[in-house]
């Protein structure tokens, strides 16, 4: 079974940091992915080798005096991923939708709203694009840090967002917005970026996805924008999907 260890060291004679050295270098002979933080570091691989390192690096790092470590396993990067599903996938097609919500707008870089497990994120990344995905829920974003290389992700919440404002070109909701409150969250994607966009299930009852109580219709989401940012979105609707896109004035 593949783990992943988010892990700490704390000598407790404090200023001492060679402790901290002679773990990270054990850690680094290990063989294993490891990621290095300001305030913690990941070692990831199959759980045998994962426990070994451990013991290897405290062992190394005991060495010179009493330290505190503290390591939380999880197997959370190994669990099924509902926003991956085949299905899903070919509904809503993450390079597709992301190419859309670029359409006719110079961009580098996006901030991927209720980011969930990092498939839009993923895209954006894709295509070359400065992305950060943000999500309150830290078990979704293990798994989409242990997915999504080319991404940073951020826990926080989309009604008052962690930037300062301009941050980003495109703030994006990936099937997110009815999840959310919506008139401070689309008030703060338009604090932080230039284009908001917002994807959503067509009005319609289906088998799958959010009730109809739950969706937005194309004239509710237009109203929605007007009276949360002002002005309305264009709208382009598919068998599939619907897609809001604002730009700032």
């Amino acid at each position: 079974m593949a783990v992943k260890a988010l892990l700490a060291l704390y000598p407790l004679l404090q200023g001492d940091y060679r402790a901290v050295e002679k773990a990270l270098s054990a850690l680094e002979k290990g063989g294993l992915d490891l990621r290095v933080f300001p305030t913690h570091s990941e070692v990831s691989g199959e759980a045998e080798g994962v426990f070994q390192a451990l013991k290897e690096a405290f062992l190394a790092a005991g060495a010179e005096g009493p330290l505190v470590l503290w390591a939380l396993l999880t197997n959370a990067c190994q669990a099924q991923d509902p926003f991956r599903r085949p299905e899903r996938l070919q509904r809503f097609p993450p390079g597709e939708i992301a190419k859309k919500a670029l359409e006719g707008f110079f961009a580098k870089s996006a901030l991927d709203l209720g980011t969930g497990t990092g498939v839009f994120a993923e895209a954006f990344a894709a295509l070359g694009l400065f992305t950060v995905g943000l999500d309150p829920r830290a078990d979704r974003l293990e798994v989409a840090r242990a997915k999504v290389k080319g991404a940073r992700f951020v826990e926080g919440r989309a009604e008052a967002l962690p930037f300062p404002e301009a941050s980003f070109d495109l703030a994006f909701f990936g099937l997110s917005l009815h999840h959310l409150d919506p008139l401070p969250a689309l008030r703060e994607a338009a604090r932080v970026a230039r284009r908001v966009a917002v994807l959503e299930w067509p009005y319609r009852e289906e088998e799958v996805g959010p009730p109809l109580g739950r969706r937005f219709s194309p004239e509710g989401l237009q109203e929605l924008f007007q009276k949360a940012l002002g002005s309305p979105p264009r709208l382009e609707a598919t068998e599939g999907y619907l897609l809001a896109l604002w730009d700032k004035g």
